[in-house]
């Protein structure tokens, strides 16, 4: 990096560390801004920070620690400096908040969903940045299976609050095994040698332990 792209880094960054104290009791539910726009107006908007030396950046899934300690994940969306007087910067982020399953509406069947899975709202907010927790990983659900790495989710849909519906719905999503049914992490799976398809144990009527010894095999369609 050159003199000059370095200096344009740092002032396309913002490091809050100086201010954490002054949010140190917030909570997401409290620290919610009304009147946007004029809100904006007494702001400077950042592509990353620093918070006591991690580095936080647009587009990063976080935890997020809400009103009643319950952990959530969002999506950042942006940073902003909010000028309260020429002394004090209050350091904000807005995120786009991810739901679970047990967020959908009663009328979407839950039986094909992990407890790794989240879906992207519609619905974003504005809190202190010392809400945050930590970083997570969300990704799609081949990665996921894939990946041995902590704090880790898959996303395959956005849900809509308003219309309470899922784009994709569950009709689109990609099926697996006998049963076709949506693929699914937190079931156990065997796949066959001949045909490279997955399928459940459960479906196939075999146990783990029987699935561990078996070096090779072959699915009952295959089979015939």
């Amino acid at each position: 990096m050159n003199q000059q792209q370095e200096i344009s880094a740092k002032e396309n960054s913002a490091d809050f560390s100086t201010t954490q104290q002054e949010c140190r009791n917030g909570n997401a539910a409290e620290h919610q801004l009304s009147k946007k726009e004029q809100f904006l107006l007494k702001c400077t908007k950042h592509q990353d920070i620093m918070i006591y030396k991690k580095r936080y950046q647009v587009g990063d899934s976080v935890l997020i620690k809400t009103t009643n300690q319950i952990e959530q994940i969002g999506l950042i969306l942006n940073f902003y400096g909010y000028h309260q007087d020429d002394k004090t910067i209050v350091p904000l982020v807005e995120v786009q908040w991810y739901c679970t399953y047990q967020d959908l509406a009663d009328s979407i069947d839950k039986d094909s969903f992990s407890e790794c899975e989240l879906f992207l709202t519609e619905q974003t907010t504005i809190i202190f940045i010392d809400c945050i927790q930590a970083k997570c990983f969300v990704m799609n659900i081949d990665e996921f299976e894939n990946t041995g790495t902590q704090n880790a989710y898959f996303t395959r849909s956005k849900y809509n609050t308003l219309t309470k519906q899922l784009e994709p719905p569950i009709s689109q999503w990609k099926k697996v095994c006998i049963c076709e049914q949506p693929q699914n992490p937190d079931l156990l799976y065997i796949q066959c040698d001949q045909c490279n398809k997955w399928f459940h144990l459960s479906c196939m009527g075999l146990t783990q332990e029987q699935a561990n010894q078996m070096e090779q095999y072959s699915c009952k369609i295959c089979k015939k």
